[in-house]
This record gives C-alpha cells, sequence and structure tokens, in this order.
C-alpha cells in the first residue's frame, strides 16, 4: 500500500513549499528575529494548501537532527583522539574518529590519508568578530567537520583505509606525469583541491568568477554525457545505471563537495522520475535533493558553494518557466538574471564587482565548462597528451590576469542580511517586471538601491577607530566621516575585514615596525588598495630589505600629518635601540577633542624616554596598550601619564605566550575601561564632534 502512495508521487509541483519553509528555518537560526517571516509563511501555507502538517513534520524533524549534531559537539570534546587521516594539507589534516571529524593543525606533519593517529589536541573555537566576518564554527560543521584545534603531540599507530587515500594516490601520480599548470587545473576542477597560484586565483575572483573553479553541477553532467555516450557506442548500452554508479563514486572519492552532491542527487532524482504515475518537475526535483541534503547535514546550508549551487539551478530552471526565448537572446537574459541573482552571494565572497565581467564572465564560463573541464578528465586518462595540452592552460592563465588587468573594479562593502532582504525583493519586482513587459521602474529601482549601496560610506557622518580582532598581531582602520579618510595603522591579518568593509583607499598606511604580527598582510593590501603613502620607523632595520610598490617615507618622533578630522603626531621612537620592539612608531592621533594613542610593540626603555620628552602629551582618552599587553609595556609611570578612560589590548585567544599578564590588565583597570579583542572581537570607537562611543561585536 504504502509502495503504491508513494508512485503516485504526493506533493508534485508543490515540493517547494517544503523548500521555502526549510530555507526560512535555516536562515533564522543565524537571525533569530527573522523567525516571525517563517511564522507568517506558515500561516499562509497553512491557508492555501494542505501540506501544514508535512512542512511541521520536516521541521522537527530538522531541529531533532541539528539538536543531535550539537550534542554529539558537546559530549564528544576531547584533549586526545583516535583516527584515519581522511585528507592533508601543509598545515593541517582531517581525521576520522568514529562518527566525529577534527581538523587538526600541525604544521610538522608529515601524514598521508589511511594512517590511523592518535593526536594529543587543544580544542578552539573560532568565533566571528565582526558581522561579515567567516563564521569558522558553521563552515566547519557544514563540511561534517566537529572540531579543530592545535596538535601537541601525535603519533603514528597503523596503516588503515580511507577512500582519501584513493584520492591522494590519484593525485600523486598525475603530479608526476603532467606538467605544473595543468596539474593545478586538473586538482581543482576534477579533485576539488584549488592548487592555482594565488595572483590567478585573485584573477578570477576580480572577475567574480571565482565559483566556476568549484565542481558544479556541469561537471557532472558533462561526465554523465560522456559516459552515457561511450557506452551505447561501444556496448550499446542506454540504461542509466551504470554511468550514475561510477559518477557516485567519483563523487565519494573527491570527498563529495557539496556542490557535486547536489548534483548527484539531482541526477539519480531526476532517472528515478521515469518510474511511477506522474512526473515531477525539475523545479520539485531541486527542492527534494535539497530536503535530502539539509536532512543529512542541516549544516551544509551555510556554505556560499551550496547556497551558489542551489540558487543557479533555481534560476535556470525558473527562467525556463517564465520566459520563451531562444537562441542568443535566452543565452544573455538567462545571464544577465544569474549575475544579478547571485550578485549578493558574489559580493560577500569577494567584495568586489568588476563591470566588465558581464562580458568576460560568459567567455570565460564558456571556455572552463567547454575547454579546461572536458581536456581535465581526457588527461586524467591519459596524461601523456599533457604535451600537447599544457599551452592551452598556460594561455588561459595568460588570459585570465589580462582580463583582470584591464577590468573596472568597485570595491563594495559586504551586504548583511537586511540588504539581502531588499535586494532580493528589488530583484524579485524586475522579474515581474520583465513577465509584464514593463522592467524601467524596476530596473531603476534596482540600479538606485545599488548606487546607495555603494555609496554608504560617503553618507557616514560618523569617524570611527576599529581595533580589528586579527588574533595575536595588531591592526586598527581608522575612518574619517563621509570617506574623507582612511588610515591603517598595522596590516596583521586585516586584508579580509578591509575588504568586507568596501575600502577602496588608504591614504596612510603605518606600519609601527617589522614584526610578522604586525606587517602580516601589508603586501596583499598594497597590492589590492590604493595605497598612496607608508609610513615605517627609520631606526628599524626590518624594513632595509622591504620593497613597497606605493610612496613610503621612514619616520622619526616630530612627523605629522593632518588629512580630514584627523591629527597625527608620531612620538617616538626618539633614538635607535637594538631590539625592533623598541623602535615602534609611537603616534597620537586627535579626532576632533579625542585623542588615541598607538604604541605599537613599544618597551618600558621607548616608555621611559617619552616621558621625558613628551609627558605633556602622552594624555589620551584612547590606548592601544602595547606589546599585546605584554609585562615588557605599560609601567606604572607611563600610565599614569597617558591615563587612559579607554584601554584596548589586542591579543589572540589561544596565543603561546599567556597574553595578556594579569599585572597589565589589573593595572589597566586601576585606571579605566579595558577591552580584549579575543574577548571583544573588534572594538569600535564613535567620534562625533565632542562625543565618542564604544562598541564591541561580542
Amino acid at each position: 500500500m504504502l509502495l503504491q502512495q508513494l508512485r503516485k508521487k504526493p506533493f508534485c509541483n508543490d515540493v517547494h513549499y517544503f523548500l521555502i519553509a526549510l530555507v526560512l528555518l535555516l536562515v533564522s537560526f543565524i537571525y533569530p528575529y527573522l523567525i516571525i517571516g517563517l511564522i507568517i509563511y506558515l500561516i499562509f501555507v497553512g491557508i492555501k494548501t494542505k501540506y501544514l502538517k508535512p512542512i511541521f513534520l520536516l521541521i522537527f524533524v530538522v531541529l531533532i537532527i541539528s539538536g543531535i549534531i550539537n550534542v554529539l559537539k558537546q559530549n564528544n570534546k576531547k584533549n586526545s583522539y583516535y583516527g584515519v587521516v581522511e585528507s592533508i594539507s601543509s598545515d593541517y589534516y582531517i581525521i576520522s574518529d568514529g562518527l566525529i571529524r577534527i581538523k587538526a593543525y600541525d604544521k610538522k606533519h608529515t601524514y598521508i590519508p589511511s594512517d590511523y593517529v592518535y593526536i594529543e589536541i587543544d580544542i578552539y573555537d573560532d568565533n566571528k568578530s565582526y558581522d561579515s566576518d567567516m563564521d569558522s564554527s558553521l563552515y566547519l560543521l557544514s563540511n561534517n567537520i566537529y572540531y579543530q584545534g592545535r596538535v601537541k603531540n601525535s603519533k603514528y599507530i597503523k596503516k588503515s583505509f580511507s577512500i582519501g587515500y584513493i584520492r591522494y594516490c590519484i593525485l600523486d601520480y598525475l603530479e608526476a606525469k603532467l606538467s605544473t599548470e595543468s596539474f593545478k587545473y586538473v586538482s581543482s576542477l576534477i579533485f576539488n583541491n584549488n592548487l592555482l597560484d594565488d595572483n590567478i586565483k585573485d584573477s578570477y575572483s576580480v572577475l567574480g568568477i571565482s565559483h566556476i573553479l568549484a565542481i558544479s553541477g556541469l561537471h557532472i553532467l558533462i561526465l554523465f554525457k560522456l559516459l552515457s555516450y561511450i557506452l551505447l557506442k561501444l556496448f550499446k548500452y542506454y540504461k542509466s545505471l551504470i554511468p550514475i554508479t561510477i559518477i557516485s563514486l567519483y563523487v565519494i572519492i573527491i570527498g563529495c563537495p557539496l556542490s557535486a552532491l547536489r548534483a548527484l542527487l539531482f541526477l539519480i532524482l531526476s532517472s528515478l522520475n521515469n518510474y511511477g504515475n506522474i512526473k515531477y518537475t525539475k523545479l520539485d526535483i531541486l527542492s527534494i535533493t535539497f530536503i535530502i541534503m539539509i536532512l543529512l547535514n542541516p549544516f551544509s546550508a551555510y556554505s556560499y558553494g551550496f547556497i551558489l549551487s542551489f540558487l543557479v539551478s533555481f534560476i535556470l530552471i525558473v527562467n525556463k518557466e517564465l520566459f520563451n526565448d531562444k537562441g542568443l537572446k535566452k543565452a544573455i537574459k538567462d545571464y544577465i538574471i544569474i549575475f544579478l541573482g547571485i550578485l549578493p552571494i558574489i559580493v560577500n565572497i569577494s567584495n568586489k564587482i568588476s563591470v566588465l565581467s558581464i562580458i568576460f564572465s560568459p567567455i570565460l564560463s564558456s571556455i572552463v565548462s567547454f575547454i579546461l573541464i572536458p581536456l581535465s578528465y581526457l588527461l586524467c586518462i591519459a596524461p601523456q597528451l599533457d604535451i600537447i595540452f599544457k599551452c592551452i592552460f598556460i594561455f588561459i592563465n595568460f588570459l585570465v590576469e589580462e582580463m583582470s588587468l584591464v577590468s573596472i573594479i568597485i570595491h563594495s562593502q559586504s551586504f548583511n542580511i537586511f540588504m539581502i532582504i531588499i535586494y532580493y525583493f528589488l530583484f524579485g519586482y524586475l522579474i515581474i517586471g520583465l513577465l509584464k513587459k514593463s522592467y524601467i521602474r524596476p530596473i531603476g529601482y534596482l540600479s538606485l538601491f545599488l548606487f546607495l549601496f555603494l555609496n554608504l560610506k560617503y553618507l557616514n557622518p560618523l569617524t570611527r577607530v576599529v581595533f580589528i580582532d586579527v588574533g595575536q598581531g595588531d591592526s586598527a582602520l581608522i575612518c574619517d566621516k563621509h570617506n574623507n579618510a582612511n588610515i591603517l595603522i598595522d596590516a596583521y591579518s586585516s586584508y579580509n575585514y578591509l575588504k568586507s568593509e568596501g575600502i577602496d583607499r588608504l591614504d596612510y598606511l603605518i606600519l609601527t615596525h617589522s614584526d610578522n604580527d604586525h606587517l602580516g598582510d601589508y603586501e596583499k593590501i598594497i597590492n589590492d588598495f590604493n595605497v598612496k603613502v607608508v609610513l615605517y620607523p627609520m631606526f628599524d632595520d626590518g624594513f632595509k630589505d622591504i620593497s613597497f610598490k606605493a610612496r613610503s617615507i621612514g619616520i622619526k618622533n616630530g612627523y605629522s600629518f593632518k588629512i580630514g578630522n584627523i591629527n597625527g603626531l608620531c612620538i617616538g621612537p626618539i633614538e635607535k635601540y637594538d631590539d625592533s620592539n623598541s623602535n615602534s612608531l609611537v603616534f597620537k592621533i586627535n579626532i576632533y577633542n579625542t585623542s588615541f594613542l598607538f604604541t605599537g610593540d613599544m618597551t618600558k626603555k621607548e616608555e621611559q624616554d617619552l616621558i621625558g620628552l613628551y609627558s605633556n602629551v602622552l594624555d589620551s582618552d584612547i590606548l592601544k596598550v602595547g606589546h599585546h599587553g605584554s609585562n615588557t609595556s605599560t609601567s606604572e609611570d607611563f600610565l599614569y601619564l597617558v591615563s587612559p578612560i579607554y584601554s584596548v589590548i589586542s591579543v589572540g585567544k589561544y596565543n603561546y605566550y599567556g597574553l595578556p599578564h594579569d599585572e597589565i590588565v589589573n593595572r589597566l583597570k586601576g585606571v579605566g575601561n579595558v577591552y580584549q579583542t579575543k574577548d571583544c572581537g573588534n572594538i569600535s570607537f564613535y567620534v562625533l564632534e565632542n562625543k565618542v562611543m564604544v562598541s564591541t561585536y561580542r
């Protein structure tokens, strides 16, 4: 009886009701106030359809599964694990201990997949530091990884079995047989292991098409059609069972990336759709695929790869149903709608909009789809052909880099949830306008929204100073109101934050000294942003071997600048010291009547010299505490003269040095309020005339 009911295919043409309910539920996990949208939607479904009860049941099942995952996550956190190595990278490996998978950071490891090992590990959680920061915990859970941490000790036990070993051996064989250029594309396009050079990755990102390098539904479709053609021509076999079986093994071997798994499930369900009395539509099949993947792992929905994969498929299916265009007109309309449909996702990945990508992207997408992917599969079978094909890969790299150089780039801040809701509301209005042949007004509204969104920084009436949570390092961003000026003081691990804020210009990049925990991302920042002036300490010998691709000035005390509402005065170092920390630049920054003192990693020796020369200048409202709260800085005499209302310690949560020292924290608390980036995330001070407001992310 049940089988007969299933053959009738219940909910046919209505499965998208379940999909929408799940999407709203999953979004409300991250933004609880959006649960109101889910309630309104359920009321609508209850009135319009008979599917309210099964939707409630589905939501209940998802909640139970996600609850079980979280219970497992909480109850299996240990300091040691036995497990099989599944995959490796240069500085980490992933092991499986039963149902639990762990990402173990170990730069010295020599393990390969299939090694059974014992590890002692410090488990840690990477909390978000700002709104558009990547949520590391969600990202790991979307890949079925429960914990991550730093390995303290590890030991090889024995050989075991891992599917990842097959992938490892194939890649090892191909790396020996193929040229470097060819292998990097084959590894990326076929085995979900992106080894392309950073400059090539950046070029794809600049053009807004980095996602086409990931394994997608197109790969699976090409492989399915190729296998079906070969089986038909050689063996007169026309069924789909063997091709699907081969593709299933392939997807398992490459680690089941979400986009490939989505395509495989869609392919399987499409084949099963031939059985039964009623045919599901492609939208039904896509919706069922979504539901299955969410039931397998509810957290997969928070992966950008997952979102892009389903969003592009959804747009293509709906476009075909809504519009009757054919040929070139259809292709152009499809591409423009897809470009607009995924724009917020692409912006949140790269924080760039390439004006010419609407021209370049179809060309490169076609090249990747119809040349690079087939060639990559062919080279896996016959690597001897690389002597012919490697020139094509070299040419593609050259073409991509040249296109990125001539492309006009707009730096964009990340979309927050409210901007995304507004954008897709206007996008839906545009689709309705296209259907009604009345699209001038929708295009105008969407264009106006994008124009205002991209220029919000010019409307901001507040000057802000953000101490960026960069882990065990230093970086602070000063943005004057209305985008009058941007200053970055130290550059450790701050590149992604600058991108997320839509920063396209730095008037000053101030590098307090040459230690890596202050330099960090300076090269990427100089290469990607319009950096007008770099300031560095003239007494720090660590800068002798550094060539800046921007105007640079070695300075000491007495150097000053004024830009917008920001006044800067360098008060140290006043002489050359023996170590780089003591040679740190010390800057007094005044914004209206609010003063900030940036101290780099200055030591007590430098502090004493400043007390002798600048005792009447040191008094400041906000102190960036020297040397991450180490007891080598922040002497009592120095702190007495600074007398800050707020003190900020830039320090990593899991640092090796035990910083900040309790003695220093207690000393600072005796003077004013103390904030630490490891606890607060980004710490922002907003200055408006005579007022200053402080805000922390956590």
